[in-house]
């Protein structure tokens, strides 16, 4: 293989790396998993999200922290990426919508939250994790939920821990033989 199609094949694998680690952070936020959301950061990076601001080993923590508590929902879905790399630094800009159901003076409820995670990578170790990010908010809004389904049994909902079904489908099977 000649060099320069060596280091086209070699940026495709840093950015493949990156949008999987963007993905994993997802689903952390989403699964209340912290060792899958520390997994994504180096042990001295810094989020800010600009209403809450953590570092190091506390931002998995913190963020679980935030998130666990009650039974709301979450379900981060990430649009555009575009990933910079340079050398063993990379910069990403990730498109999100952040969705979260939960109960606010007896309504329920769905926060919408559209933004942007602007992050410095770094690879490290041959690593790559998230030095630093900066939560950008393009807009949110609050609407209350006319109709709620919750708890019946034509619904299978997600569980902010590993009974959810993504992590026990790896267990056995998971799916009903039939709904009743």
């Amino acid at each position: 293989m000649n060099e320069q199609l060596e280091a086209k094949l070699q940026r495709l694998l840093d950015e493949q790396s990156i949008r999987e680690l963007l993905a994993r952070y997802c689903r952390g936020v989403d699964r209340c998993d912290t060792e899958l959301i520390a997994s994504c950061f180096h042990p001295d990076a810094c989020d800010d999200h600009g209403n809450w601001l953590a570092r190091g080993d506390g931002v998995a923590g913190h963020i679980v922290g935030l998130v666990k508590p009650g039974a709301a929902r979450a379900m981060h879905f990430m649009g555009n990426v575009l990933i910079e790399i340079e050398g063993d630094i990379a910069y990403s800009e990730a498109y999100v919508l952040a969705y979260r159901s939960f109960e606010r003076d007896g309504q329920a409820c769905t926060r919408t939250r559209a933004l942007r995670f602007v992050d410095r990578h770094e690879r490290r170790e041959g690593v790559w994790r998230i030095s630093e990010r900066v939560a950008v908010d393009e807009w949110n809004r609050l609407d209350a939920i006319i109709e709620h389904q919750d708890g019946t049994h034509l619904f299978r909902y997600s569980s902010k821990d590993r009974r959810d079904p993504v992590y026990a489908i790896r267990a056995g099977r998971v799916a009903r033989e039939r709904l009743d």
